[in-house]
């Protein structure tokens, strides 16, 4: 069973609903007001939401591992760059 949050645009108060707790709102309150052309209320599904969430913690965590190795990367060079130094100034 899905849960849909959906917000008030104008006094941004939100509700999480079911499915059919949705359809009897929706039947009480109106959604598209056709004489000002404008929606009344916003609807996200919760199952979505919780799945963006997910989504963005894993690429927060693909980035900063990719970061991680490229500052290795990075260090490790600068190891490298610096004992050819000294190998040239010790001879």
């Amino acid at each position: 069973m899905n849960n849909y949050k959906i917000t008030n645009l104008k006094t941004k108060s939100f509700y999480i609903l079911t499915e059919k707790q949705k359809e009897n709102f929706f039947t009480k309150n109106i959604l598209f007001d056709p004489v000002k052309k404008v929606y009344n209320y916003s609807i996200e599904n919760t199952e979505d939401l919780k799945k963006y969430k997910l989504a963005q913690k894993v690429e927060n965590i693909c980035f900063t591992s990719f970061a991680v190795c490229i500052m290795a990367a990075l260090y490790l060079g600068l190891c490298e760059l610096l004992t050819f130094i000294d190998k040239i100034t010790i001879n």
